[in-house]
């Protein structure tokens, strides 16, 4: 009887998955927010907010595990165990608003988003299980590179963003309580930090020729980088809400910043791990 063995790459990264899962688990309340933004209404918990943020979880949480699940499932099942490792930070974030502001937080945010983010979670692990009924697919040189460059442009959105939509309106008169003369700097410094982190993913994707301790340390450097730069923007993408309507757009680009450069951190940090050693 011919038996399928898990190739030795694979099998030295199963448990990769579930921390890979639990890290893009940890994004998914900030896709809420992002999604609930772009149907928010001043002072009120509108349907189409709570439903936009909903869905917006549930198509991200599916999205993401489709692709774990091609990457490492090797049959027609769910793996559970990397699709609780995305609902668990998604359930803490709940319950920690939950204890910060109330039981209505719970019913208005928690619930819909962990209940859509479970759904999602289940389906895309059921599409990409069935999508994978061959033997696992070991992830090439070349397709990591693609990654690199994929995180790379997402660096370079960010800085094109922040030059083009967020600093044009901080800098206005109008809105002094902006602080202008403090965030613009600001917001220069961190265009040329994904600037610089988007050359240096170019350079590892152009010249690597496979994992080294080298091209891991620079790649975890560069998504703590990344880390840093969506932290840094989420301040002022809620502080910027509370300026009036005319800064909402500055607000909701700001959001997508932070959403990017978080992905484009876990993106980094995962094709780091799965990067295929040298011969």
């Amino acid at each position: 009887m011919r038996e399928i063995h898990a190739p030795v790459h694979e099998q030295g990264h199963r448990g990769g998955r579930e921390l890979i899962s639990a890290g893009l688990g940890l994004l998914a309340p900030f896709v809420a927010i992002l999604g609930a933004e772009l149907f928010e209404v001043p002072g009120q918990n509108s349907i189409k907010e709570i439903v936009a943020g909903a869905l917006a979880v549930a198509l991200y949480c599916a999205a993401c595990q489709f692709w774990l699940a091609r990457m490492g499932s090797r049959g027609l099942r769910v793996n559970w165990p990397v699709v609780g490792a995305m609902v668990a930070p998604l359930l803490a974030v709940c319950l920690l608003a939950v204890a910060v502001e109330g039981g209505r937080t719970w019913l208005v945010f928690g619930l819909p988003v962990l209940i859509s983010g479970c759904v999602g979670s289940f389906v895309g692990a059921l599409l990409g299980a069935r999508g994978t009924t061959k033997e696992i697919v070991i992830v090439s040189l070349l397709s990591c590179r693609r990654s690199l460059v994929s995180c790379a442009t997402l660096l370079v959105a960010v800085a094109l963003i922040l030059a083009a939509g967020v600093i044009p309106p901080v800098t206005i008169d109008r809105f002094p309580a902006a602080a202008p003369e403090r965030a613009v700097p600001v917001f220069w410094a961190i265009a040329a930090l994904n600037l610089l982190a988007a050359a240096v993913l170019v350079l590892i994707a152009v010249r690597t020729t496979g994992r080294s301790r080298l091209s891991t340390a620079v790649a975890s450097a560069v998504a703590f980088l990344a880390v840093v730069s969506g932290l840094a923007l989420a301040g002022p993408a809620g502080g910027f809400l509370e300026h009036g309507p005319a800064m909402h757009t500055a607000s909701i680009l700001l959001f997508l910043c932070v959403a990017a450069d978080l992905i484009a951190a876990v993106l980094i940090a995962t094709t780091a791990f799965r990067m295929p050693t040298r011969a």
